[in-house]
């Protein structure tokens, strides 16, 4: 967990997925990393750029390469030889 300090001055523990979200609406005034207090106003922080890449998006799983398995429409007999 993540302590942050809102621009109305509210201090709170949240998780670093929505400290994401909380620094993209704009929310947050600072929050601790690594100990030490960040001011979001003066701090570089990490921006979300992926809609300038060119490249070929790799981090998230569209579609997998594998076919699905084919099944035979044939119930399963156990107990018999194959």
């Amino acid at each position: 967990m993540i302590r942050v300090i809102y621009k109305n001055g509210d201090e709170d523990l949240v998780t670093p997925k929505f400290l994401d979200i909380l620094l993209a609406l704009n929310e947050v005034d600072k929050f601790q990393r690594a100990g030490d207090w960040v001011s979001v106003a003066s701090a570089p922080l990490r921006k979300q750029t992926l809609s300038n890449y060119a490249g070929k998006e790799r981090r998230r799983h569209h579609r997998s390469v594998l076919q699905p398995f084919a099944m035979e429409n044939q119930p399963l007999r156990r107990g018999e030889p194959d």
